[in-house]
């Protein structure tokens, strides 16, 4: 049984030989396990059971800065304009490196005040099969590898919307109804409709959607705000997933920090398979496994706020074990993977990592 053959039995009810392992890095951590290692991807150097892809779109961002600055906003030199407008500052050279939450984002389009503005800027065509003509041969070489291929597509959404709009501003349009909300959310829930169409049609076996709407004490947003905005938008997406592939199971990973579990049931039953990450600081796993388990995976239960960066390798192995029980020790056992609850960042142990792949692998369940 190959990685990939693991994963379906498990998220199939059938009898997985091992626990899943997902192991998402930072560069500067990818820096770490290369130095350490010989080998810079945590995939190969560990070999744990994902592989992951995403589409990158050949933007050019000089015109996007001009025609930025045809709207009055002139980004700094050193800002990175990334992909559909979203801006970030680096650190300091010499710091932290290139650690994605520890860069300063700007939001670009936070002075827009008109709808016609938006249409003017030079977005995408999400609906291009160019962008896409290399995703198969890519999930082909994933699965060469007997992995599992994953594909990126969080920030479905909201993220996105707030991201170059700003999430003060992206609230007050929505209780304006000025349009500008609905135009960026409208957008980008296209461009994932897209993405996500390719994906399934390439014979990827995760779609990872996502919009981070909770914090640690609870939802970001109403329950209410996010039915009326978000959840129908997300039910798009995963609509277009289903047709785009067929008969062939592709399973939805539903991302999103913090404590979300008044939704739950509701993404449920909008057809999300897998929930990530359950953050141990704010949500119970098990509590999730009695009344869930039977119809929803779990993944990122290890903490990246407590354990992995400030726990020692005996910690990281004892939160290990606690996943795998989930596991082994029910009637009907729960589907869990072994990952951070988020990327890891420059201040976890190199030991710590060790850890956690380690003792993951010293599980075997038949």
């Amino acid at each position: 049984m190959n990685a990939r053959e693991n994963f379906h039995a498990m998220m199939s009810g059938g009898r997985p030989e091992w626990i899943p392992l997902n192991l998402p890095v930072t560069p500067p951590v990818a820096d770490l396990i290369e130095a350490r290692t010989g080998v810079r991807s945590s995939e190969l150097a560990f070999e744990t059971d994902f592989g992951f892809e995403w589409v990158g779109y050949n933007e050019d961002p000089q015109r996007w800065r001009a025609a930025l600055a045809d709207l009055g906003c002139q980004l700094p030199a050193d800002v990175e304009l990334g992909p559909f407008c979203i801006a970030h500052v680096a650190p300091p050279p010499g710091t932290v490196g290139n650690a994605y939450h520890f860069r300063t984002m700007l939001h670009p389009l936070e002075k827009v005040t008109a709808v016609a503005q938006l249409e003017k800027l030079p977005w995408p065509d999400t609906s291009d099969p160019a962008h896409y003509t290399a995703v198969q041969q890519r999930m082909r070489q994933i699965h060469t590898r007997g992995k599992v291929a994953f594909a990126g597509l969080e920030c479905t959404a909201f993220e996105a919307a707030w991201y170059v709009r700003g999430m003060d501003n992206l609230f007050q349009d929505l209780a304006e109804g000025n349009g500008i909300a609905d135009w960026l959310l409208d957008y980008f829930t296209e461009r994932s409709i897209n993405v996500g169409r390719a994906f399934a049609r390439s014979g990827v076996d995760v779609i990872g959607l996502g919009d981070d709407v909770g914090m640690q004490t609870g939802m970001l947003l109403s329950v209410e705000m996010w039915r009326e905005h978000l959840k129908p938008r997300l039910a798009k997406v995963i609509t277009a997933i289903r047709e785009a592939s067929g008969d062939r199971k592709v399973w939805v990973h539903y991302h999103s920090d913090g404590n979300i579990l008044p939704i739950v049931p509701e993404l449920i039953e909008l057809g999300v398979d897998i929930l990530n990450p359950v953050q141990p600081e704010c949500m119970d796993a098990a509590d999730l496994t009695r009344r869930f388990g039977h119809k929803l995976g779990l993944s990122g239960m290890v903490g990246t706020q407590t354990t992995m960066p400030f726990g020692t390798p005996d910690d990281v192995r004892r939160r290990v074990r606690e996943i795998a029980a989930l596991h082994l020790h029910r009637v009907h056992p729960a589907r869990v993977m072994i990952a951070p609850t988020h990327v890891l960042e420059p201040d976890v142990p190199f030991a710590n990592i060790l850890a956690l792949v380690e003792e993951t692998k010293s599980i075997r369940l038949s």
